[in-house]
Parts: C-alpha cells; structure tokens; sequence
C-alpha cells in the first residue's frame, strides 16, 4: 500500500496545483468565466470514455501497467502543453491529456487496494482519499505561493519535474497485479457492454454522481475563481485557503474512519452543508467559515461514496471496468455541472449555485444509505 499511497500522493500534489493554477491562468489571459467553464468541461468528458477503455484493458492485462504506461507521461504531458498554451483550443488539449492523467489513476486505484488489502477494502479507499486530499491541500498552495513568486511559467516547470516522480512508484508496482491475475475475457473489451449490472449498481452509480456534484463545480470551477474575481483576494491567500479546504477535508476523512456510516451521521452532514452553502456566497470570516464547514462536510461524508462503490462492485469478474460504468452518471453530471455552472454564476449569481451544489449532498448520503444498507438478493 505505501507505493500505491505514493502514487495517489504525487498524483494529486500535481492534480492540486493545477486545479487551482489553470482558472486563475485563464483569468490571467482575460478568458471570462463561461469560456472558462468550457474549457474545464472537457476533463470529465474525456475522463468518460477514456476511463472506460483503460479499466477494460487493465482488466484483460493487469491494473499496475496502467500507473507506469499511461499515469505518468500523461501527467508530464499535459504540463509542457499547459505551458505553452495561449489560446482556449491548446487549453483544450492540455485538458484531454490532464484527462488521461486522471482516468488512467482512477481506472486502476479502486482495484488496486482491493486487491493489496482485500479485508479492509473500503477502509483503505476512504483512507485514500485523505491522502489524496492532504496532496491536492500542498499542490493549492504550493500553486498560490509559487505563482505569486515566481510566475506561472516556473511554477509549470516544478509541477512537470514532479510529476517525472511518479515513475518510481509505478515502475515498483510494475509486476504487482500479476501475482494474483484478473480473469481475463478472450476480448478485454467485450466487458464494455454496460447490460449485465444490477438495479442496485445503477442505483449506487447515481448515488455517486449527487456525491460529485456537491463538490466538482464547486472546486474545479466556482471557488478560484470567486475569490478571485468577487473577494479580490491574491494567488497566495487563495492558495493557503485550498490548503486549509483540502486539509480540514483530510483531517475529517481519518476521524471519520472508526464511525459507522448511519442516518444521523447524513442528517448532520445534509443539514451543514446546505446552511454553508447558503453562506459561502458572503465575505471575510463568514465565507472562510463556510468554506472549512464544507471541508468537514467533504472529508466526514467520503465514506459514503466509498462504501457505496465497495457494496455494488464485491465480487465483480471485470472489477476495473465495474468501478468505471458506476461512475459514467457522474462524469456526464460533471462534465454538464462546469460546463453551466459559470453562466448560470454569471447570469443569475452565486448565491442560488451555491445552494443548489449543497443541496445535491442531500441526495447523494440519503441514497448511498440505501445502497450500502441493501441486502444482496
């Protein structure tokens, strides 16, 4: 688990900064905030479609070949494209090959745990996840210190020398997943057909979707570039408040790990989370309280996705592809939730997007009891 632990972290120290590095770099190159929005759809678009075929192939040829072949050159990629781009279209690209970087990680992570520690699988996962968020907590401010000091061209150089970091844990999983093989079809895509799954796992795959929505737009889209452009506040203070929204996250997500998930838990969290959407769209202290109050929300809650995937995807054949369909709701949600998010900001305020965003975590806990809590027929 270290190695993989390894990986998940240089992937999202990376993953960290350039969440928060490429909307403030669109807004340095005068893009408004609906062209910014287009460009920051493509990623789950892509995620889609490209998730889907990796975790067929990973399936048929075991899941560490993905990490060395496919993580981290595309990780590097899409850095030196970030750097030279100018224009929304070469944006585009830097986001197809960011794309890539992050279906390949999430195509194979999900089976990797299971299958280095089968027994506490959902434990693990959620313990990813806060490692995940501890990385992407140091890659917003090291975005905010870095491009305040030393300009964004620098900044892209240290992320690209990072990311060719990744090949040493990968290279060390290299021949990991063939100790225990994966059944393998005659086709490795032939598991693509999506007919087959349970009502449950559908079920569960729009469980996750709400899960996502109460979070994707807001961080991919929405908060760098509020404080940004409505708080006026600078690439550094932007950067430490990522730093503290993806900490307290990671901080929750340990201490949510000995709690059962159950109904009064989700209640809590549904009833924090719309309150600190209602005032994120405030200033000063009452927006910096929102915003760690919707970290806490974030990190306590994880456990719902996570045990949700767990429930509906034990004892798969095709485990990679399996964790992919779950997720194709969620990927269309995110892709359509950027895509809008910043015109409806623009046309209609903040205020009722917020809202809407916290809202969906209702949806997401209450529908993720159902699932986990299901007897198998």
């Amino acid at each position: 688990m270290i190695r993989v632990n390894a990986i998940s972290f240089l992937n999202y120290l990376v993953s960290g900064a350039i969440t928060l590095l490429i909307p403030l770099l669109l807004l340095e190159r005068n893009m408004n905030l609906t062209e910014i929005g287009i460009v920051l759809s493509i990623l789950p678009l892509v995620f889609l479609f490209a998730r889907l075929v990796l975790a067929a192939i990973a399936d048929y040829v075991g899941w560490s070949h993905i990490f060395l072949l496919v993580n981290w050159p595309s990780t590097v990629v899409s850095i030196v494209i970030y750097f030279f781009a100018s224009s929304v279209p070469i944006f585009l690209f830097g986001k197809i090959a960011e794309g890539l970087r992050e279906s390949s990680y999430w195509a194979v992570i999900r089976t990797a745990i299971y299958q280095l520690a089968p027994q506490k699988a959902g434990k693990e996962a959620t313990k990813n996840n806060a490692i995940i968020w501890l990385a992407t907590a140091g890659g917003g401010a090291f975005a905010g210190l870095s491009i305040f000091y030393i300009g964004f061209s620098v900044s892209l150089v240290m992320l690209a020398l990072i990311s060719l970091g990744i090949s040493v844990p990968a290279l060390m999983l290299w021949k990991s997943s063939t100790k225990t093989p994966i059944p393998k079809t005659e086709n490795p895509f032939t598991s693509l057909n999506p007919k087959g799954r349970t009502r449950l796992f559908w079920i569960g795959s729009i469980t996750l979707m709400f899960g996502s929505l109460s979070v994707y737009p807001l961080v991919s889209l929405l908060l760098p570039v509020f404080m940004s452009q409505q708080l006026g506040y600078d690439y550094i203070t932007i950067g430490l408040l990522f730093l503290l929204y993806n900490s307290v996250s990671a901080v929750a997500t340990f201490f949510s790990l000995k709690k059962p998930v159950s109904l009064r838990r989700a209640i809590v969290l549904i009833s924090l989370s719309i309150v600190a959407s209602a005032f994120l769209a405030y200033t000063n202290y009452i927006f910096l309280i929102a915003l760690l109050a919707l970290a806490f929300v974030r990190g306590y809650g994880i456990g719902f996705f996570e045990y949700t995937i767990v429930k509906v995807t034990k004892n798969s054949k095709n485990i990679c592809v399996d964790i992919g369909f779950i997720h194709v709701p969620q990927r269309i949600a995110e892709f359509a939730s950027v895509l809008t998010a910043g015109f409806l900001a623009q046309t209609f305020g903040y205020l009722p997007v917020f809202i809407a965003i916290g809202s969906f975590f209702g949806f997401y806990a209450l529908l993720a009891l159902y699932v986990i809590n299901k007897k198998n027929p």
